[in-house]
């Protein structure tokens, strides 16, 4: 899917996530994309009739330097079909989940794209693979790889907005979710409470 650029969003990161589900944490994907999409839905907004919308893009938002808040307070998708998926990525690399937004964001769908670009072609001309879809999914892997390595697009302990600096250790966004407590039904739900970030010890992790 092609993502079209809007309004001079430029804000770009790459965020560990990790969630928890009624103060224990969860590490089955359904339940983390489960809450990564609730989650990435109330960024993009609009926040502006939620006071606790409100109060968790604020939480991102003293943090990131390029998140801004007044979008996701009136809404990002403004654009006819747009998606929160256009602004905010879910990434995992095979041992734990980032959230991926603005620029980064934007590659990883161009790249995405052409692996299923790539995919289609070889599947048309009866095969399952081939040199350029080899090709297309290194260049999609090496990107992400790239990106989780790079320290400098992580949100750390403070920013300075004066200076625009970012200061102290990279952190981790833990999403706190609550449920209707049907563990075992299929009547099963769960909304997002609360987001905090913290930073890791060679102990356990500090919420800030």
């Amino acid at each position: 899917m092609q993502i079209e650029k809007t309004n001079d969003i430029s804000f770009s990161g790459v965020i560990p996530i990790r969630v928890y589900i009624d103060g224990m944490e969860t590490l089955a994907d359904k339940n983390i994309r489960a809450a990564t999409r609730q989650l990435t839905t109330i960024l993009a907004g609009p926040a502006k009739n939620s006071e606790h919308s409100i109060s968790i893009i604020k939480k991102l938002a003293v943090r990131d330097p390029d998140y801004d808040f007044s979008k996701g307070y009136e809404g990002f998708c403004k654009i006819k079909k747009s998606t929160p998926s256009d602004f905010f990525r879910i990434i995992h690399d095979g041992n734990r989940y980032y959230l991926f937004t603005g620029y980064q964001g934007e590659q990883i769908a161009k790249l995405g794209k052409e692996v299923g670009n790539q995919k289609a072609t070889a599947k048309y001309n009866n095969g399952e693979n081939s040199f350029d879809l080899y090709v297309a999914k290194r260049k999609y892997e090496d990107y992400i790889k790239t990106s989780i390595n790079n320290i400098k697009l992580r949100i750390t302990e403070y920013y300075i907005k004066q200076t625009r600096q970012k200061t102290g250790q990279p952190v981790t966004l833990n999403i706190f979710m609550e449920s209707n407590k049907k563990y075992t039904k299929t009547t099963f739900k769960m909304k997002l409470k609360d987001i905090i970030f913290s930073k890791q010890t060679p102990q356990n992790a500090q919420f800030l």
